[in-house]
């Protein structure tokens, strides 16, 4: 995993050092082994590297073959399988790593060669024959790929930081606004918050022009899944089994370095590190962290984590973070983010990955399982009330309603309900032989979970080097997990078939506890410095001269910091909050 960026001009102009060099030092965290630049007058490529798959200079990037230069970001799991084919058909290798396969892939497939690529990644082709940019996400999104486009130029990174720095005119984009304070901070591709950036979207590629034509193409979805309701409860668990440990051996074995587990204590990384064990694919180091509890609110899972350790002898890690750790990295958490991110998890991420970074450069986490198997609470909340699919949606998973986001927000920046409006289309768009609860599931799995909490960890994680990879969301996995009706998996209060599975590995008392989500409390219970730190931010004169807010709301809130919370418990004043010093820090 890596950082990538890059630009193509198209009015004639050349590009400028101190603008690849604004460009690189934006991804700069992401890959800290090697910096790598290719300009050729209106064309620029920039690569931060860091080493995991042949750790040689031979697999350094920008990475040319003939007329086509590459730069890549993420792991193709089935790179070796591919390479073997490739050589049968001729071609020679000069490198031992995936990137090289990626182009002699596009040499011998053409665009096809994403269908043939098992792996998370974004990255561009150059061709120097057609001048033509080749630009491509993985299906789910997992990894990033921001974009600006205008009559002048194309450019493109994994991190949104490279263009504001052009400290160009950056409007607000009102309707990702309304998506930002209803839908956990989702802001769906193509939109950011900002106006004039823009996000691939997954599972799509776009091919850029020298005359400044752009076409897009998405060439995967969900919607060639058909339902498979032959298959008995012992069928599907050991078919879930199977392929959740290919899963997790190919993140395991995809790698010249050690690959370590984050280990929360809750039921998806406690099986992936059971599974990895049981199975000998790694002497296997486990991290957890946790904050400092406050009144009933648990600050970490450290009993369960060190039961799961111990019974599977793992080196592990702990990191308990204090109150005064945590507010002095508030700051850097904030600029790490290429969108603003509400859940205060963020945090956690940050502060685990600044930690575990000094020991090794690829962990697994847990990601997905509860959008997958049905964890979540509110899923079962939804299928129970009556009403139409919308309906049932919003009002269990929207954070707040219209009514409520605009006795918050400006009426400038107030239109219409564009939150409504998307997920009345994001229905609509699903199959129609398949159940609520299924397209629900899949409006998570496709639109929802790239932005929380997908790329949350990679954001958070990346900032410190450390590749975080999530076999949960394995594309073979998904696609037959999919195929299950969702019903089914919401008995016994969710995760139905992986508590199965996890029978087998794991005690009782892991699998069948409640669910713990995890907090940082003094994110959620605000008081002392952090309070001083939100109200600061909120009455400060960037603040009020962006007007982003009602201040009669604002006054209101701050008078009762602890009393405004969103149907899934965040703190509204820690939203506005970070929100404002996002602009802060990485727009102003």
């Amino acid at each position: 995993m890596c950082g990538i960026c890059g630009e193509m001009r198209f009015d004639g102009t050349e590009i400028s050092n101190i603008r690849s060099d604004i460009m690189l030092d934006a991804i700069s965290s992401r890959g800290p082994d090697n910096t790598g630049s290719y300009i050729d007058k209106n064309i620029f490529l920039g690569h931060k590297r860091l080493s995991v798959i042949d750790i040689s200079s031979n697999s350094d990037q920008p990475m040319e073959d003939d007329d086509l230069i590459i730069v890549f970001n993420g792991v193709i799991f089935n790179y070796k399988k591919l390479r073997d084919i490739l050589s049968r058909e001729g071609y020679e290798f000069f490198s031992d790593g995936d990137t090289e396969v990626i182009l002699k892939c596009y040499k011998h497939y053409g665009e096809d060669m994403l269908n043939h690529l098992d792996g998370v990644f974004s990255f561009v082709i150059y061709d120097r024959n057609s001048r033509e940019f080749f630009c491509a996400r993985d299906r789910l999104g997992i990894k990033p790929f921001y974009y600006t486009y205008t009559n002048d130029a194309f450019a493109f990174s994994s991190n949104t930081t490279a263009f504001i720095d052009d400290k160009k005119n950056l409007p607000i984009n009102k309707k990702s606004l309304h998506h930002q304070f209803t839908l956990h901070s989702v802001v769906p591709a193509p939109d950011t918050i900002l106006s004039n950036i823009f996000k691939l979207d997954p599972g799509s590629f776009a091919r850029v022009s020298p005359d400044g034509k752009i076409t897009k193409t998405k060439y995967y979805s969900f919607n060639h899944i058909k339902l498979n309701t032959k298959n008995n409860d012992t069928e599907i668990v050991e078919e879930t089994d199977r392929l959740l440990l290919k899963a997790i051996e190919k993140r395991f074995y995809t790698a010249d370095v050690d690959v370590g587990v984050l280990l929360s204590g809750g039921l998806d990384s406690s099986l992936i590190v059971a599974m990895a064990s049981k199975h000998n694919l790694s002497d296997i180091n486990t991290f957890s962290i946790g904050f400092p509890s406050i009144g009933k609110e648990e600050g970490n899972e450290f009993y369960y984590s060190d039961k799961v350790s111990k019974q599977f002898k793992t080196n592990h890690h702990k990191y308990n973070i204090s109150q005064d750790e945590l507010f002095d990295s508030l700051d850097d958490v904030v600029k790490a983010m290429p969108e603003p991110m509400f859940s205060q998890d963020s945090a956690a991420f940050y502060l685990l990955a600044k930690k575990v970074s000094l020991k090794q450069k690829v962990v697994l986490s847990g990601q997905g399982a509860d959008e997958l198997f049905g964890g979540y609470f509110w899923y079962k909340k939804m299928d129970q009330t009556k009403g139409t699919s919308v309906e049932k949606f919003t009002q269990h998973y929207f954070d707040r309603g219209h009514d409520d986001y605009c006795k918050m927000i400006n009426k400038s920046f107030i239109n219409t309900d564009y939150s409504l409006s998307l997920v009345e289309k994001l229905y609509d768009d699903q199959r129609t032989d398949i159940s609520f609860l299924d397209k629900t599931l899949r409006i998570d799995l496709s639109t929802l979970i790239i932005d929380d909490p997908v790329k949350r960890v990679d954001s958070m994680t990346m900032s410190h080097g450390l590749e975080t990879r999530v076999p949960f969301l394995d594309r073979d996995l998904v696609e037959f997990v999919l195929s299950i009706p969702s019903l089914t998996k919401l008995k016994n209060d969710g995760k139905y078939y992986l508590k199965k599975i996890a029978e087998k590995y794991l005690d009782d008392e892991l699998i069948y506890r409640d669910k713990f989500y995890f907090p940082v409390p003094p994110l959620k219970i605000i008081q002392g410095q952090f309070y001083t730190y939100i109200k600061s931010i909120l009455l400060s004169n960037s603040c009020k001269r962006r007007g982003l807010y009602n201040y009669e709301y604002i006054e209101k809130i701050l008078s009762s910091p602890n009393s405004y919370f969103t149907k899934l418990n965040g703190n509204t004043l820690w939203h506005l909050g970070l929100l404002e010093r996002w602009f802060q820090l990485n727009h102003d």
